[in-house]
């Protein structure tokens, strides 16, 4: 006999959500994280496109502040400023949606097990292994974050890749809060440097990028302003999506960060977390009905076809972006400000789906304006992805 129908590894706002979903459907969950204190410390930019509410109910006292638009400046400061009439992002407060996650998820039943590390995970009888303990169930649902054992046990030949994310909460001097801040440059790449405004005079100061910790330190020390004080510093890891990644063996499935469920070029999860999160819990109820471990594989061929496309979309994007030089940068921004692009992503732009707009810069020509700089082949790339 087994202690729960679900066990789940990892109380963040993934395996928070699975837990609510399945313990909504009537089974005995139990979840468990090595944490006594939910969502802290924070490890997340905290910002989120409007799609979030297509998925999960937000509640509005998590919200800071609502954004409508992004000034993207190139390394000599060239701008692209993209907006819309509407709302797009919200800048929310992670640790408290945590928090309200992992509430709902006891609310509907769910059994915690905090200040609880899971030792091994074993995916052969369905079982995990804490310090004191043995339990096991009929599904373990692994939400670890980017260092996941079970990923790596699951994926043996797979070298699991992240980038380095750092981000500084900032008291500053007064600010618009209308917009968010990006900014490029090459010792960053592929990833990039944000400035998101939590109050008129708080923001959050972040990058992720394949460079050194030192180096990454360093560039975010620079883009400080003089007056700016840093009230938290957090570090942490951005799984990188590889999409031969096996993320079902048995009963034992991985959502979240530990799938690398993220976006590559922006390294949001919460959204495409929080979709296959409820995917994974209506298959884990139809195998837990059906007896049948073909559900848990539907789930990660829906979850493939939902997302791979877009995904190496974004790939192709940046493996381009990898190789450009800040002059680079400074010449292609400059064609799409002469050839008004601000307005084409303005009205394509998407912070979860880019392929539209790719498909828009392709079919406006504007793409082949950058053609000295991205290459035939490269264009040829992005054209196979589209």
């Amino acid at each position: 006999m087994t202690d729960y129908d679900v066990i789940v590894v990892g109380a963040g706002p993934i395996g928070s959500t699975y837990a609510y979903h399945m313990a909504n459907k009537g089974y005995s969950v139990a979840i468990f994280d090595m944490k006594n204190r939910i969502g802290e410390p924070l490890q997340c930019a905290g910002i989120v496109s409007t799609n979030i509410t297509l998925t999960e109910r937000l509640p509005e006292e998590i919200i800071y502040n609502k954004v409508k638009g992004a000034k993207i400046y190139s390394p000599n400061k060239t701008l692209l400023y993209v907006k819309k009439e509407e709302t797009v992002a919200y800048v929310l407060d992670r640790v408290y949606y945590d928090k309200y996650l992992f509430q709902r998820a006891l609310d509907a039943g769910t059994t915690p097990y905090l200040s609880s590390r899971v030792l091994d995970v074993d995916m052969e009888n369905t079982s995990i292994k804490t310090i004191d303990n043995t339990y096991t169930s009929k599904i373990i649902a692994v939400a670890a974050g980017p260092v996941s054992s079970t990923s790596r046990k699951m994926n043996p030949d797979l070298n699991d890749e992240s980038f380095t994310a750092i981000q500084y909460t900032l008291d500053t001097k007064k600010q618009d809060t209308q917009n968010v801040i990006l900014e490029v440059h090459n010792e960053l790449l592929p990833g990039f440097l944000w400035k998101i405004p939590v109050t008129d005079t708080k923001q959050r100061l972040g990058l992720f990028t394949d460079a050194s910790y030192k180096t990454a330190d360093n560039l975010l020390r620079n883009a400080m302003n003089d007056d700016d004080i840093i009230i938290e510093k957090h570090t942490g890891l951005i799984p990188k999506y590889n999409k031969d990644k096996k993320i079902v063996y048995n009963n034992t499935i991985l959502i979240g960060d530990s799938a690398s469920q993220i976006k590559p070029t922006t390294g949001g999860g919460l959204i495409v977390g929080s979709n296959m999160a409820r995917l994974a819990s209506d298959k884990s109820d139809l195998m837990l009905k059906d007896n049948d471990n073909n559900h848990l594989l539907e789930y990660e061929r829906e979850y493939h076809k939902r997302y791979d496309h877009e995904f190496k979309a974004q790939q192709n994007v940046q493996s381009i972006i990898r190789e450009l030089s800040d002059d680079d940068f400074d010449y292609m921004f400059e064609q799409l400000q002469e050839h008004d692009v601000d307005k084409i992503i303005s009205e394509y732009g998407d912070m979860d789906t880019q392929t539209p707009l790719l498909k828009q810069l392709v079919k406006s020509g504007i793409i082949f304006k950058l053609l000295p700089k991205i290459g035939v082949r490269r264009l040829k790339n992005i054209w196979k992805s589209l």
